[in-house]
């Protein structure tokens, strides 16, 4: 009866452990910067951010796109356009889930 209730106490423990790792690894950022390329055959954009630092997105069918025709596509003309991009990491990849383009004033 004592072992069984032990072992029930650990698997709880794992299964909070593991619902953690995984919220953690679903956490969304958000990176702001000038668009320097959209590469449509390999599904990734890439911004310099105001610290110089460039950072590469991936992108995928899903992700969201405001001011720029509604499509990742239409970011292709627009080298230089300030962008605020909403990522999750997966693995080593930044996954875009949302693109902003920001409206010039």
């Amino acid at each position: 009866m004592q072992s069984t209730r032990r072992t029930l106490l650990i698997l709880a423990a794992v299964l909070l452990m593991v619902g953690s790792v995984t919220a953690l690894a679903q956490e969304s950022s958000i990176a702001q910067g000038q668009l320097l390329k959209v590469d449509a055959n390999a599904k990734t954009i890439a911004i310099r951010t105001p610290q110089g630092a460039q950072m590469q997105f991936s992108y995928t069918d899903d992700t969201k796109v405001t001011g720029a025709d509604e499509s990742v596509a239409g970011l292709a003309t627009m080298a230089g356009a300030d962008l605020t991009v909403h990522y999750t990491k997966k693995q080593q990849d930044n996954v875009a889930t949302q693109i902003e383009v920001k409206k010039k004033q």
